[in-house]
């Protein structure tokens, strides 16, 4: 019987740039723009690697109050070939761009990437309506867009369920895609305001041709939002969700079943506060970044902090990437690379930074085991 490997502590890790150093991989601040929410990012099975971001209008303030947390624009990615040393430049995604340049109403923002085994690419995209306001919200029916062909051309979307929200959290398991749903429109508040906003897991066993109801989640979803889908290291599923009145804990359960049911709704808690959690498995452990937090003490607030857990429950006091000296950010997603040539893996991190009002740039880190 082989003994299970220990993951490593945090500090076999080394991050580039150090935290509290920032890598700007998107200068939206040279050319006026702006880009909060769309981060997804996937490598193809060539081990080239595509990093999308939004670009947005800086100077629609909308309900939001000041200039810069606008979702008037698209999605564009970037390219590399090398494992994230060098990156091509900007494409805009033509599913967004065009929606958006046709005065739809709506502009479409992609969060998640998913590549499966025979290497076909899913893209999980937040359709916002824009028609009276140009803030993020509401919401409306998300989609899901594939290629395969290695990105070069994509499919027409495919709703994922029939309710508006947003898909928060993408995985793929044992050749299988899950999506976790929020099914709230956010008219309101993003966060649960009634008993029918219900966070929702959805599968793909078709490669993101179809995507079918798996189970509702257990959480009490009044006053929560956000969210993020991982698959532990042991083959289960676990799921984490914020609530905007304990930014110290957030809630979670745990699928033993491939999300056909789940455990009832326990709390971890992330010393630094957490909002817009992202949960990846990086060498035998688990990172989680997002925000930290947006109430309470100013000095706490709107960073951009990274947790690491050797079991995926119990996480460590965290450490700033960036702190905020502007507006909002802290924005994120992350993706495990292969470098080409070299067999070697690192943690791809990107977020959200503002440099000035709520106008954001784009940066960037590295993760890696410093042995490996």
């Amino acid at each position: 019987m082989t003994t299970p490997v220990a993951p490593p502590s945090f500090s076999s890790f080394a991050t580039t740039p150090q935290p509290l150093e920032l890598n700007v991989f998107v200068d939206h601040e040279k050319n006026g723009r702006s880009g909060h929410l769309g981060h997804a990012a996937f490598q193809r099975q060539d081990g080239e690697i595509f990093a999308f971001y939004p670009s947005c209008s800086s100077d629609d303030p909308g309900r939001h109050g000041t200039s810069g947390h606008s979702a008037a624009g698209w999605m564009e990615y970037k390219r590399s070939s090398d494992g994230g040393q060098s990156w091509s430049e900007p494409e805009p995604l033509a599913y967004s761009q065009q929606n958006y340049l046709d005065k739809s109403g709506s502009a479409i923002f992609t969060e998640k990437g998913i590549v499966t085994d025979n290497g076909t690419i899913v893209l999980f995209h937040l359709i916002s309506d824009i028609s009276v306001d140009a803030l993020w919200e509401p919401y409306l029916v998300p989609t899901s867009t594939r290629s395969t062909d290695d990105g070069l051309t994509w499919s027409d979307p495919v709703e994922i369920g029939a309710e508006k929200g947003r898909v928060y959290g993408a995985c793929y398991l044992d050749g299988v895609i899950y999506a976790l749903k929020f099914r709230n429109d956010a008219v309101v508040d993003f966060c649960g305001t009634t008993d029918e906003h219900i966070y929702t897991l959805y599968a793909s066993h078709d490669d993101g041709a179809t995507f079918t109801e798996v189970s509702d989640l257990p959480f009490n979803t009044l006053g929560r939002g956000y969210g993020t889908l991982c698959a532990l290291n042991d083959g289960r599923l676990i799921a984490y969700v914020y609530h905007k009145r304990d930014e110290e804990y957030l809630d979670y359960c745990i699928s033993s079943d491939k999300g056909l049911s789940w455990s009832a709704p326990q709390k971890s808690r992330f010393a630094k506060r957490i909002r817009n959690p992202q949960m990846i498995a990086f060498k035998g452990g688990y990172f989680l970044h997002g925000r930290s937090g947006s109430y309470g003490p100013v000095e706490g607030k709107g960073h951009f902090v990274l947790y690491y857990s050797t079991d995926g429950v119990n996480w460590d006091e965290g450490r700033y990437l960036a702190m905020r000296t502007h507006g909002q950010g802290a924005y994120s997603n992350s993706i495990v690379v292969t470098v080409p040539g070299t067999g070697a893996q690192r943690l791809r991190i990107q977020a959200s930074h503002a440099y000035s009002n709520d106008s954001t740039n784009i940066c960037e880190w590295f993760v890696e085991l410093v042995d490996q």
